[in-house]
């Protein structure tokens, strides 16, 4: 299958290639005034999840034999990422943003010896009644019809059914753009309900918790399309919870059945304090007073109170994967971590190079699968002209915009590990509309043609030249022999320094003079 990596700011694919992941996958965007996700709904006018229940694996897990697990060993886990675009192929999520958003998973997992892989390559659907659904059955139909076998299969959406994430028991995780990226936890928030961990507050979803209210001693609610397979009857009957006391006399029966989360009723984003405890006081139905514990990735505390899941929803976690979803789990980690950083070979420096066509070049880095290649106008690449992955340590470019400054930057990942960060900046220039131009049959072209004093000529020769003394020479427009000098040419691009600091502003003949023939050209030289 081939697949298409396309932007969030896409708007018009300006230059479009489309080759089997094994070579390369690359796209070039014109700047655009505004990225297209600004039309995306916010975090905050999202709910924080639509996962509702408890599983029946876990009601069970009690009472069944202990699974054998050496928690030491690292568990890896089988992913499949969905990207979803609309019909146009626009809105994607962005490269960046999805590989941070999987750093920021398998970081959040590290302490559980849990982690992530890529199963196969991403899939990138282009559907709109998908990348923006407003109900729950939309996303079954969704998953059902894309989920790949023996994997945990994710779908990133614009807006999946009015929240930030929901897991569905039998067809996965959606996670919405927005509630994405480093620093969010939402994702690890919906793989811990994939795994059978319910919220701690269950039963307090969709209701608003009053201190001044006597604290029921159980609570009822509606977790349509949440059981372990699909409902066939809709709605389904109500499940009664117990609300959990703080004294834990309770807790293998009450809420999450969880002992080690402790009691919690906040079913809305809540902020936390120093302790990283619910400023909100809250009483459990025997009167006794209590803050939630806000570094919990169960709970809705904002993302920068969590930080943690409990030992007991480790082991759960654990188990599940040791059990029922054995099928996901891999018998090694088969790519190694990634660590050291890319190393730009060209353009640097404030290399001028034409506005189409550009090489880009790199160092290989050791384990890397793939490369994130990005150029910019901005250095803080707020908008990006290109926006690449490839399997090569070279690119050539599209169309950009003549006559301006550009910053590029790799970033190396394998389909294991994709916290490596993006190497330093490097620097180019864009030669003008007037100073560069296609290049030949043969492939060759030289810019720029309008020369600043000092400014080094940029060669582009065919193959068959390489190797062979090339004989240089400039005239000016009487004829007169400016400069002459015999070049061995080693590579297909070339760096030729014009000794034009002495001539006068003008218009010179360049000639290239070889085996394999003569090759010329116009120069006007600026001063």
């Amino acid at each position: 299958m081939t697949h298409v990596y396309l932007s969030s700011h896409v708007k018009q694919i300006y230059f479009f290639q489309i080759l089997p992941m094994s070579r390369i996958l690359l796209f070039l965007l014109p700047f655009l005034s505004s990225p297209l996700f600004a039309q995306e709904p916010s975090k905050e006018s999202l709910k924080p999840c639509g996962t509702l229940g408890v599983s029946d694996w876990l009601r069970d897990y009690r009472f069944r034999s202990p699974v054998f697990d050496r928690s030491e060993d690292t568990l890896w886990v089988a992913l499949q990422p969905h990207l979803m675009g609309k019909d146009s192929g626009t809105g994607r999520i962005t490269y960046e943003k999805f590989l941070n958003s999987f750093c920021q998973l398998n970081e959040d997992f590290a302490a559980s010896n849990i982690q992530f892989y890529f199963k196969n390559e991403w899939d990138l659907l282009n559907e709109t009644d998908w990348y923006a659904h407003s109900t729950i059955p939309k996303g079954i139909e969704m998953m059902l019809t894309n989920n790949v076998p023996d994997a945990l299969n994710t779908y990133f959406v614009a807006d999946p059914a009015g929240n930030c994430g929901y897991n569905l028991p039998y067809g996965g995780v959606a996670i919405g753009h927005n509630c994405a990226g480093a620093g969010s936890h939402t994702w690890s928030h919906e793989v811990g309900h994939a795994l059978s961990l319910p919220h701690p507050f269950i039963g307090w979803e969709g209701k608003t918790y009053s201190f001044n209210v006597p604290t029921p001693a159980t609570l009822t609610y509606d977790y349509t399309y949440f059981h372990d397979t699909l409902e066939t009857q809709v709605p389904a009957p109500l499940d009664t919870a117990l609300v959990e006391l703080i004294n834990g006399s309770n807790c293998a029966q009450a809420a999450d059945l969880i002992c080690d989360s402790k009691p919690d009723f906040l079913s809305y984003r809540w902020d936390c304090d120093v302790q990283n405890l619910s400023t909100t006081k809250q009483k459990d139905p025997l009167g006794a007073e209590f803050f939630s514990d806000g570094t919990l990735f169960m709970s809705y505390a904002l993302d920068h109170c969590q930080s943690r899941f409990s030992p007991e929803e480790i082991g759960i976690m654990r188990a599940t994967l040791l059990t029922e979803k054995a099928n996901w789990v891999a018998p090694a980690m088969l790519e190694q971590a990634i660590n050291e950083q890319p190393v730009a070979i060209e353009p640097i420096q404030d290399q001028i190079v034409p506005d189409s066509g550009a090489l880009f070049t790199w160092k290989s880095v050791p384990n890397a699968k793939r490369y994130l290649v990005q150029a910019s106008r901005f250095a803080n690449f707020s908008f990006k002209q290109i926006d690449v992955i490839t399997t090569d340590t070279f690119l050539t470019a599209g169309l950009l915009t003549p006559s301006l400054k550009y910053y590029w930057r790799i970033r190396p990942f394998n389909d294991w590990h994709t916290c490596a960060p993006f190497g330093e900046l490097s620097t180019f220039h864009t030669a003008s509309l007037s100073e560069s131009s296609e290049p030949d049959a043969d492939g060759f072209r030289y810019y720029p043609s309008l020369l600043s004093v000092g400014m080094p000529l940029m060669l582009e020769l065919p193959d068959a030249w390489l190797d062979h003394v090339v004989q240089c020479s400039v005239f000016d427009a009487a004829g007169r022999l400016m400069w002459q000098s015999n070049v061995g040419l080693l590579s297909s691009k070339s760096s030729l320094e014009i000794p034009s600091i002495h001539w006068p502003s003008g218009i010179y003949r360049l000639l290239l003079s070889s085996v394999p023939g003569v090759k010329w050209g116009t120069l006007l030289v600026k001063r």
